[in-house]
């Protein structure tokens, strides 16, 4: 029986660091599941979308997007019983204190800089994904 690789969903506005993430992921898991959307509209939108036992099994969420940034997407999601299990990432440039205060106080699993460079992503990412996902698996994603 074929399953789809565990899933991750990743919401970053900015085009080219929505590929080099992708990029990342792929070096690190070549097997990983990822869908990309641009904001936190199409982040909900493809979660509502997906059959209970197809959500993904980690979010990767940039803080500031256009149309809904990533506070109002963690508000939406911890309100939503069937989505508010899913664990969320917060990656972001901000190196705000009061960032990482809010998001830490809406539940998300972690918040993270995002690195300059795709070596550092590729690092930051391959410890994130062990820690979050732990090894690897095969199970349904949407």
């Amino acid at each position: 029986m074929t399953h789809a690789a565990t899933g991750l969903l990743l919401a970053e506005d900015d085009p080219d660091d929505r590929f080099l993430i992708v990029r990342a992921l792929h070096r690190v898991r070549p097997q990983l599941r990822v869908t990309a959307v641009a904001d936190g509209v199409e982040l909900l939108a493809h979660l509502r979308s997906c059959a209970l036992e197809q959500l993904p099994q980690l979010l990767l969420l940039d803080l500031n997007m256009p149309r809904m940034d990533g506070r109002e997407v963690l508000a939406h999601l911890r309100a939503d019983p069937r989505l508010s299990g899913i664990p969320v990432v917060v990656l972001s440039t901000s190196v705000e204190p009061e960032d990482r205060a809010r998001v830490q106080a809406a539940h998300a699993a972690d918040f993270l800089s995002k690195p300059d460079e795709f070596s550092a992503m590729v690092i930051l990412l391959r410890s994130l994904l062990s820690d979050k996902l732990g090894a690897e698996t095969e199970l349904p994603a949407c």
